[in-house]
């Protein structure tokens, strides 16, 4: 009963409006003397591991900064040795993976998804049919910056309006189709041995926006459906940073390989590290 009391509140939320005036709050600038006392605050909080972190929380200018720091030089190894390998895109938890049955991405147990909903392309979702997926959670504590999962082109950015829903464990519980309902921004890489790798950044409640790195695009604003973005077959080597998160959500990877094999290690729940490899093709 609780939990579908707090669905119904949720449902009824203005999740986007909410999560654009939280994204505008978190980047407003700090006096000086505060910058250290808040963001260190914020880390502690969060369980944010500021050893890793390119520079101290006084040197971020608003909250939102300090979120979505750079790592230091050294503090991820990138474990792509060869073509073919595919790596984490993002710190964060390893939620579900495996191969795309009946072109549908496993949710959670019992919840299922179609392929076709999360690209909302059918051109572009039969790259992946009898491929693989593997859906990685960023929590508050993570580091928010998403890098290229392999080395090679991006051939491809998609931006596909949506909701805001939560993506924490009560959302994906009792949201249908949830990744393919929220706002999604999709990058499409080309690497040969993985045939096309799509990385799909999903939105939430309180993400004030996603971004590239290699474009200005901005999402959570009042756009529609964007695939005329200019990316001229931007060159990615595995491990460069591929675009970031304003406030925590979901990366999800397609791989277009039906030759593709996961670690034999990996689990459902696992804690991963952006760069950790996650499997290669055979």
């Amino acid at each position: 009963m609780l939990d579908q009391a707090k669905m119904t509140a949720l449902r009824l939320l203005p999740k986007n409006s909410i999560s654009r005036a939280v994204g505008a709050l978190s980047e407003l600038e700090l006096p000086q003397p505060l910058r250290g006392p808040i963001n260190s605050s914020f880390a502690q909080l969060a369980g944010i591991n500021l050893g890793e972190s390119e520079s101290a929380p006084d040197a971020y200018a608003s909250v939102n900064a300090f979120f979505t720091r750079r790592l230091r030089e050294g503090a991820r190894d990138i474990e792509a040795n060869k073509a073919g390998d595919l790596v984490s895109p993002s710190d964060g938890r390893l939620s579900t993976f495996g191969r795309i049955e009946a072109e549908t991405l496993v949710q959670a147990k019992g919840k299922n998804y179609r392929l076709v909903d999360l690209v909302d392309s059918g051109r572009d979702a039969e790259r992946f049919v009898g491929g693989h997926f593997a859906t990685v959670y960023l929590s508050p504590r993570d580091y928010h910056r998403v890098h290229s999962p392999a080395s090679g082109v991006v051939s491809k950015v998609s931006y596909i309006p949506g909701q805001l829903f939560p993506v924490n464990p009560l959302a994906v519980r009792n949201v249908s189709e949830l990744f393919a309902v929220n706002e999604r921004l999709i990058s499409y890489v080309e690497e040969p041995a993985l045939g096309v790798v799509g990385v799909v950044m999903v939105g939430a409640t309180c993400v004030g926006k996603m971004s590239l790195a290699f474009h200005g695009l901005k999402t959570n604003g009042r756009f529609r459906r964007r695939e005329d973005i200019e990316i001229s077959g931007t060159q990615l080597e595995a491990g460069d940073e591929l675009g970031m998160f304003n406030l925590g959500s979901t990366v999800v990877l397609l791989i277009g390989s039906q030759n593709f094999e996961f670690r034999s290690d990996l689990t459902e729940g696992m804690t991963l590290r952006m760069g950790e490899l996650l499997g290669r093709t055979l």
